[in-house]
């Protein structure tokens, strides 16, 4: 995972990334140590070079769903991560919303309480942009001029299930049959339409469900992205999206990652390479020592027989010349 988000920073150099929920797998009940080291673990994993800007939307793998909430867990992700319920900001006149999705449940609860005063602050900016007589407007509109927004939160909006998917990276068969649950696979029908009438968006990115889908929005225009999991151990081809964007224009891909079956296939391969080179290695080795050693052993005899064919001859001649004299003397 470190390698492919560092390799993905590197090849692409963004200015903003955006990780849509679920960065820990039990960070509303784990302990406090863990979720510090989960903390820490994500700031390692996904570290950003100083010119480019990370934002992180909460999940509920993070926080918990909906009724599992508890407000001091919650703040320990916004003052871990930065990342409040809502965040509004804007980059050379493209404006982005972040919002907590666990908290669009529309029952009166503090949080969403919360969320909702805010995101209609945002439809006001928003208004005031477009039409300045729209009411309540202050002389000055506080944003410059109007683009639709690009929405961003951890739940898709709201869809019966992902049969309509065709992505490359959509889920497979079964489950693609399988019907959502809404507020636990989805937004609920109300709150999609709800946020969909205040933000009017262009663009609606979202994770969750571990699988890629891109469809139109259920109303107005624009498209809802869902983006699959990053993480392989979710996916066996884990994706990226890639967008650029201007006020008036806006352009999205998803990228894939390297399966984790072919980066299994390459270990593999790759030990085995290195195991068969060891293997031919030492037994190159052990082939040239014993060449070697005949070799010593061949020369050795070699010089021994000429040493006792000499020797020979030596004594031939000898008895030669001893057997001579004793003609000459008698």
């Amino acid at each position: 995972m470190y390698r492919a988000f560092q390799t993905s920073l590197h090849l692409l150099q963004p200015e903003l990334v955006f990780v849509l929920g679920d960065i820990m797998d039990e960070g509303f009940y784990c302990s406090l140590q863990d979720f510090d080291k989960y903390v820490s673990r994500f700031k390692q994993l996904f570290a950003v070079p100083k010119n480019t800007k990370l934002y992180t939307v909460v999940g509920n793998h993070d926080i918990g769903f909906h009724n599992e909430i508890k407000s001091s867990r919650n703040q320990m992700f916004i003052t871990a991560f930065n990342s409040t319920p809502v965040q509004f900001f804007t980059l050379r006149g493209n404006y982005f919303v972040l919002i907590n999705s666990m908290a669009l449940e529309g029952d009166g609860c503090t949080l969403c309480k919360s969320v909702e005063i805010q995101l209609s602050e945002i439809e006001k900016k928003l208004k005031c942009s477009k039409n300045s007589t729209f009411l309540n407007c202050t002389s000055k509109p506080s944003l410059e001029f109007y683009s639709k927004p690009i929405l961003m939160q951890h739940y898709p909006l709201y869809r019966s299930s992902d049969m309509d998917c065709t992505d490359f990276d959509s889920a497979p068969m079964p489950i693609k049959e399988e019907i959502f649950k809404e507020a636990r696979e989805c937004l609920s029908k109300n709150s999609t339409y709800h946020i969909l009438n205040q933000i009017k968006p262009r663009l609606a990115l979202s994770g969750h469900t571990h699988h890629g889908c891109t469809r139109k929005l259920p109303f107005g225009f624009g498209e809802e992205i869902t983006i699959s999991s990053f993480n392989r151990r979710n996916k066996n081809n884990p994706t990226i999206g890639l967008g650029v964007i201007t006020p008036n224009n806006l352009a999205f891909i998803k990228c894939p990652l390297p399966q984790e079956s072919t980066i299994i296939i390459i270990y593999i391969s790759g030990m085995t390479v290195v195991f068969c080179w060891t293997l031919y290695s030492s037994f190159i080795k052990r082939y040239i020592s014993s060449l070697k050693y005949i070799y010593r052993e061949a020369s050795a005899q070699v010089y021994c027989f000429n040493l006792i064919s000499k020797s020979f001859r030596l004594n031939h001649w000898i008895s030669i010349l001893f057997t001579s004299s004793k003609k000459h003397s008698s």
